[in-house]
């Protein structure tokens, strides 16, 4: 089985620091992206340090970080997400971009900007459960297991399918 790829916009945001934390001891490749080039280089040793066998790999170029991704995980701030996503569209036709605040707006910002990928919301990432929601089933399954195997807690997968 091939390792996935997955990059994590906004390493260094909250948000980024608690998923690294969970996935740098899954079976995962992470590319930690962020433009704070000081802070991500010291905590990327401090993650490696704490996680020896973990595959770590830092970059401060966005679209470069999502061109090797298999999935893109979106840790920035809602009022972000939009002018990072701009950044790195041409790269990410056909993958799964997850945006991690559940924020229906950003959701419809997304589509518009990424029509060729696989988006999927998750929601209540502060709470004790986490909720997956997409429009492709087989899509949010995938996602679910990942984020299981990585340590957290997920409620059932909802599938958004449009009705026609």
């Amino acid at each position: 089985m091939v390792k996935k790829t997955i990059a994590i916009v906004g390493a260094t945001e909250k948000n980024g620091k608690e998923i690294i934390a969970k996935f740098a001891s899954a079976p995962y490749r992470l590319l930690l992206i962020s433009n704070e080039a000081n802070e991500l280089e010291h905590f990327g040793t401090d993650i490696t340090a704490k996680y020896p066998g973990s595959d770590i790999e830092t970059l401060d170029c966005v679209k470069d970080g999502c061109w090797e991704a298999d999935i893109i995980i979106l840790a920035v701030p809602p009022e972000k997400i939009v002018e990072i996503t701009t950044k790195f569209k041409e790269v990410a036709t056909q993958k799964i971009v997850i945006e991690m605040w559940g924020n229906e707006t950003n959701s419809e910002e997304l589509k518009k900007i990424l029509p060729y990928s696989k988006l999927v919301s998750i929601s209540g990432f502060c709470s004790p459960k986490i909720t997956i929601s997409g429009e492709d089933k087989t899509v949010n399954e995938e996602i679910k297991k990942i984020f299981i195997l990585a340590g957290f807690c997920v409620s059932d997968a909802v599938d958004n399918i449009k009705k026609s």
